[in-house]
């Protein structure tokens, strides 16, 4: 793989260099075209992140008044702020509109899913050479989108301060929304972040499913219509293989934290699982384009409840079907990435996007574990296709991870721009993109030993570091409490200094339990992969009395004793308990996501079904998602005490 991987890496790193210099060009020169009619000179400051403030923002004459904010802070021109994808914040006066005079015959790009268009130079514009174009003017009388991009539609990406002349184009009665006849879900258009669509639901005109009391997706109507199509054939695929049909007499009961269910049991949990769809997130439109920014909205960082199935059902079982579903989804983005690099790279261009991968970087790692342990259960296929995952994520995620597109932070010693994110971005949207680091980093770790050779130790150094970094910048974001030795932290970064009180910070937003959750998914990942980083025993065994502790103490709140939907030091929930004052989530029961922790504090599911009945509490732990937690528990408690272990099943 040396002398592949060499030329891949030259070959890759001179032809990004020519992009991003001729983009660097592009972007200038199309700046200062538009800066000729600049109208005033106005003071911008930026600080920390992707955001700026201009001269009479309220939110700027407050961090100028700080002296420890304003020594962070720097002026930018708008030129910069263009070629550095840096916006301004909500509270800004609109400023942009006095600094552009846009050309109404300027070339613009159009997307092929939503109604919009972008600039040349626009930084969410991907495969830009494919793209149809009309003009600035044409585009504003045909009522497109200009200059917006997002899940919703809400970021501008270019064109800042773009006055229309005429209308947006919006929804119409004839639009096709899709969905089933729940009354409770509201109905999408095909293509939006909040739906995934199944073979069985339905495809109507927007008018009937109103006139039968239904409601329409808030992001959809943000978006506009979109431009793209599906065909019967792929609709005819989406959704789950097949439908588990529960054996005769059969009801599911609770697993429990201690004990082996029988192989019966087992066997109908793995049916279970194997009944779901595989997870690929974008659908597949007539145009691939469509299907390309699909997938560049698709939220992949909670991560993709299937590939949790599949990968936690493997490592309690050691089923091989289970490896095989991991591959479906492994297999059909390794080859996205190979067919479209430059929009993996740029999916892949922030933690939030990496997760994209996970599935081939758990496939590679569960492959080359078996190998170095069992080598006669993988053959050389097998290996080759683990390799290969390997190298596709390997030069996927150069650019982002080791400096190319950026100079390096000071502090972090990794590139600027993923510095700025992990400085910025809210916890839960980013650990797991930081454990699939630490799988891959792993698994490359994995192959090295199997090869017998250390030619990829600089870049499994180098991955580890970013990861590494993260965790650290985490930690000084976070608080381990004294009182409960339970671990917390807010919601994301908080730069303004805390008010303490006993020693104890008082957090603006404390996490809710939700995104706890979803953050500790990510943590789990590198405790299994990379405990070396940070996330090792005495982490998770911190956080397990911060959750046992968020389930089983109620907190005053309006005077009234309940249970917290966040999760907040003993001081905090006495001082300030969030929600006292402003909206706060409620409490939710038996979250499953936190089982696994049973391995670090017994008692733990059990603490968290605390407020549910006996009766509940059994009918809630017969759940599959539940069984599945806690078998995955059982999981984690092994390989505490043996790091080898690659499933449960080598126990049978």
């Amino acid at each position: 793989m040396s002398q592949e991987l060499h030329r891949f890496q030259k070959s890759y790193y001179m032809s990004t260099k020519r992009f991003f210099l001729l983009l660097k060009v592009a972007s200038l020169a199309l700046c200062a075209s538009l800066l000729a009619s600049a109208t005033q000179a106005q003071e911008i400051w930026k600080g920390e992140g992707k955001k700026a403030h201009a001269e009479g923002c309220p939110r700027l004459e407050t961090m100028l008044a700080d002296p420890q904010i304003k020594a962070k802070m720097s002026q930018i021109t708008p030129k910069d702020m263009m070629s550095e994808r840096i916006e301004l914040c909500s509270k800004c006066p609109d400023i942009m509109a006095k600094l552009f005079n846009y050309d109404p015959k300027m070339k613009v790009y159009r997307d092929a899913l939503w109604f919009r268009v972008h600039a040349e130079n626009c930084p969410e514009l991907i495969l830009k050479e494919h793209k149809k174009t009309m003009t600035l003017a044409e585009a504003d009388l045909a009522g497109a989108r200009i200059g917006e991009s997002g899940q919703s539609g809400r970021t501008n990406c270019c064109f800042f301060g773009y006055q229309r002349q005429h209308p947006q184009k919006k929804l119409t009665d004839e639009t096709l929304l899709c969905g089933n006849d729940n009354k409770r879900n509201v109905k999408h258009i095909a293509g939006c972040h909040r739906y995934w669509p199944d073979r069985t639901d339905m495809r109507r005109p927007l008018k009937d499913w109103v006139a039968d009391g239904f409601k329409v997706c808030d992001h959809c109507i943000e978006r506009g219509p979109s431009v793209a199509s599906i065909t019967d054939e792929e609709w005819a695929k989406l959704g789950t293989p097949f439908e588990f049909v529960a054996p005769s007499g059969w009801s599911p009961t609770a697993f429990f934290p201690d004990r082996r269910p029988s192989q019966e049991e087992l066997e109908l949990l793995i049916q279970e699982t194997l009944a779901k769809s595989n997870g690929i997130q974008e659908l597949q439109f007539t145009d691939p384009l469509a299907s390309m920014e699909n997938f560049m909205v698709m939220r992949f960082f909670f991560p993709v409840h299937n590939w949790l199935d599949f990968y936690m059902a493997y490592r309690a079982t050691g089923d091989e079907r289970l490896r095989e579903k991991l591959l479906e989804s492994a297999r059909h983005y390794n080859q996205l990435a190979k067919t479209f690099p430059s929009v993996a790279q740029a999916k892949a261009s922030t933690p939030e996007g990496i997760p994209f991968m996970l599935t081939m970087a758990a496939s590679a790692r569960i492959t080359l574990q078996l190998a170095l342990k069992k080598p006669d259960s993988v053959s050389p296929e097998q290996l080759a296709e683990a390799e290969d995952f390997l190298k596709t994520m390997y030069l996927v995620l150069h650019p982002t991870c080791e400096g190319t597109r950026s100079k390096l932070d000071q502090e972090m010693r990794i590139p600027q721009e993923l510095a700025d994110d992990f400085r910025t971005r809210a916890f839960n949207r980013s650990m797991n993109g930081i454990g699939t680091l630490g799988i891959f980093a792993a698994a490359m770790e994995d192959l090295q030993t199997l090869k017998n050779t250390n030619q990829f130790q600089k870049a499994i150094q180098q991955y580890q570091h970013v990861a590494g970094e993260y965790i650290k910048h985490w930690f000084s974001k976070s608080h381990f409490c004294d009182k409960n030795g339970g671990f917390y932290y807010s919601y994301k970064p908080e730069d303004k200094a805390y008010e303490k009180v006993d020693g104890c910070p008082i957090f603006k937003r404390p996490e809710d339990a939700g995104h706890y959750s979803h953050t500790m998914q990510g943590v789990v990942f590198l405790y299994e992969s990379a405990p070396e980083l940070g996330a090792n025993d005495q982490l998770m065994t911190a956080v397990a009395s911060a959750i046992y502790h968020n389930s089983t103490t109620k907190i005053q709140r309006h005077g009234e004793a309940v249970l917290s939907g966040h999760i907040e030091c003993p001081t905090m929930s006495q001082v300030d308990p969030y929600g006292s004052k402003r909206g706060g989530h409620q409490y939710s029961p038996a979250r499953e996501r936190f089982y696994v922790l049973e391995a670090f504090k017994e008692g733990m599911i059990d603490g968290l079904c605390d407020p549910l009945s006996s009766e509940e509490k059994a009918a809630a732990n017969s759940e599959y998602d539940k069984r599945l937690a806690t078998l995955y528990a059982q999981y984690a408690n092994a390989i505490r005490k043996d790091r080898s272990l690659i499933h449960l099943g080598e126990r049978m």
